[in-house]
């Protein structure tokens, strides 16, 4: 669901800057003393002086995924030539995929199993493939942020953790699911996946000098999970409620409708729906709590999609000031479950074909507006696209993103190689960047 009330926003940015006049005094034989006490003279409050103002570029990040950039980042010489690429194209930041949805390391864990396998392709690397990223933008003045998959997982003695799908057939392990857009979540209700998760985010901003951490994933997989046991105690205790007939008193299949696989919500649904994301807010909420006392001044950010709101994912990335929620399935402590205020950066994923017009569902314009009015400036706001169609206009959305967020990030490195966008994304910074008035060192 998405706003229908829209509003033609601009952004007028105006560097102002003008001096003190003084006036003449009249001659006279014995001119008056100036200033006997020697005190700094006050301001004339009609004319105040003020200071230049000096525009800082904004973060302009590329997302490096880990599967299908495997092969392609397998040397320290390869990943030197894309770093020439990725700086000379303007960008001043990289996100760097570092746990990944197979629930393995491309960083020295003491937690995690080092991936060395992934889309058929065998990588040995002898060498830190995350330091190596670290000091090659530094070097460069850039930032490096590393990304972490929080809850896919398909380690096999992890499985026992996975979530339980409430589907039309019963109930299952969402490993046992045959769509291709499923795939094996771990169920944030257990104390021992929660361990897991805060261990391998505080290892990584213990162990390497990244400036940011970015949580991806950080949800369920979708309104199907989770339902096992655990989850039903926990929201017993949550709701303060008895559930007689669980699941089907969060929703069921209505009988001879199975196959259309539509659910028709039940008597504690709405709660339920609340449940979930405090769940997913807690995660956050503790993330942030838990590296920002290793190192305070870690950028902590959160990539979820535009197209809010979110229950079937427990993923409210609202401010908690946030009220409007005019939606059957919200219960009057809805909003109450939102994160943002937990966070540094919210990454908004619009990706969409079209840039503009603000007014028009499905375009960035449109993302962008609804997520200032839903996060309140809780916390800085960037705009995320992708770059993976080559009919995009993607000079165009560099410049837009720019002009009317916090920051930009572009998905993702093999579809920059594989369009040759670089020109495209440089284009569009310069653009902006002259039209604010900024100027890079």
């Amino acid at each position: 669901m998405r706003f229908k009330e829209l509003i033609l926003v601009s952004l007028c940015i105006t560097m102002l800057s003008a001096s003190c006049d003084t006036k003449e005094e009249p001659i006279t034989e014995e001119p008056p003393v100036e200033n006997p006490s020697g005190a700094p003279e006050p301001e004339d409050p009609e004319n105040p002086e003020q200071p230049e103002v000096t525009l800082q570029p904004k973060k302009v990040s590329l997302w490096i995924s880990t599967s299908v950039n495997f092969s392609r980042l397998k040397s320290k010489s390869s990943i030197k030539h894309f770093m020439d690429l990725i700086e000379e194209a303007g960008f001043n930041e990289i996100i760097v995929e570092v746990k990944t949805m197979q629930g393995k390391a491309l960083y020295f864990s003491d937690i995690l199993d080092y991936q060395t396998t992934a889309n058929g392709v065998t990588v040995e690397r002898d060498w830190d493939y995350l330091q190596y990223f670290i000091d090659q933008a530094h070097s460069r003045g850039m930032t490096v942020l590393a990304a972490s998959t929080v809850f896919p997982d398909y380690r096999e003695e992890w499985e026992r953790y996975c979530c339980i799908e409430h589907l039309p057939e019963g109930l299952k392990s969402i490993k046992e699911s045959t769509d291709s857009g499923i795939f094996p979540f771990l169920n944030p209700i257990y104390p021992e996946v929660r361990e897991l998760v805060m261990s391998v985010c505080e290892e990584i901003v213990t162990r390497y000098d990244v400036d940011g951490l970015v949580l991806d994933y950080c949800r369920y997989q979708n309104a199907n999970s989770d339902f096992s046991e655990a989850s039903k105690k926990a929201f017993e205790e949550y709701a303060g409620v008895t559930c007689t007939n669980f699941p089907y008193d969060i929703y069921y299949y209505p009988e001879g409708e199975t196959d259309k696989g539509e659910y028709k919500p039940s008597t504690h649904y709405n709660k339920w729906m609340e449940w979930r994301s405090h769940v997913i807010q807690g995660y956050v909420k503790e993330i942030s709590e838990r590296v920002k006392a290793i190192k305070p001044d870690i950028s902590l950010q959160y990539w979820a999609a535009a197209w809010w709101p979110l229950p079937g994912t427990g993923q409210n990335w609202a401010s908690r000031n946030y009220v409007n929620y005019p939606y059957w399935w919200a219960t009057d402590q809805y909003y109450k479950t939102g994160f943002a205020e937990y966070l540094d950066v919210f990454q908004n994923g619009a990706y969409y074909d079209k840039v503009v017009p603000m007014w028009e569902n499905g375009t960035i314009a449109h993302a962008l507006y609804q997520g200032d009015a839903i996060i309140k400036d809780a916390c800085q706001h960037y705009s995320s696209f992708s770059v993976a169609d080559s009919s995009f206009d993607v000079k165009e959305a560099t410049k837009y993103s720019y002009l009317n967020a916090d920051g930009v990030m572009v998905f993702e490195l093999c579809y920059m190689v594989k369009y040759d966008w670089w020109d495209e994304v440089k284009a569009g910074i310069q653009e902006a960047e002259t039209e604010l008035g900024i100027v890079r060192e």
